[in-house]
């Protein structure tokens, strides 16, 4: 049996998420509710947000629109830019345990990597002619570096898990 939309209220979403560690942020422009909390993965200090589908009015948004989306993000020079691959969470009566697991997900080893090069994180980048997916050093744009996953072997891409601070 599918799973049914559930709309989380502003309490429900706030009372979570900050009894996880995550603080409300103000963000220009976003239609949404945004939490924040710093997370340790591979020697790198990392906010992982969760845009909530929750309105600051409080009302959640309609079925169709309503995953919550999490995604790591660091600071370089020109600001504050994404790492690894984000990932939906829909809003369903499970959403609590649904949104633990999204959080173990985005963290984990098979979503965020080090460039084997200078050792900053990679980001899914996708091949312009191909369309092919394809891991690629974040600091590229900023310093050249071209590192890939194929650089290392297998054992090196292994990291110490997150921490979540």
């Amino acid at each position: 049996m599918a799973a049914h939309y559930y709309p989380i209220t502003r309490e429900e979403i706030h009372e979570f998420l900050t009894g996880l560690g995550f603080v409300p942020l103000n963000l220009k422009g976003v239609v949404e509710l945004v939490y924040a909390k710093i997370v340790c993965v591979g020697g790198h200090r990392l906010s992982l947000r969760c845009y909530t589908a929750v309105n600051p009015n409080g009302e959640s948004r309609e079925k169709g629109t309503d995953a919550i989306r999490f995604q790591l993000f660091m600071r370089v020079e020109d600001g504050i830019v994404p790492v690894g691959k984000p990932v939906k969470c829909l809003r369903v009566k499970s959403w609590r345990a649904n949104l633990r697991k999204a959080i173990e997900r985005v963290v984990e080893p098979s979503n965020f990597r080090l460039c084997p090069a200078c050792g900053s994180p990679q980001v899914l980048r996708r091949n312009k002619s191909t369309g092919d997916e394809f891991w690629g050093c974040r600091m590229y744009r900023i310093t050249g570096c071209k590192g890939k996953p194929g650089d290392v072997s297998q054992s090196d891409q292994e990291r110490t898990p997150a921490v979540i601070v």
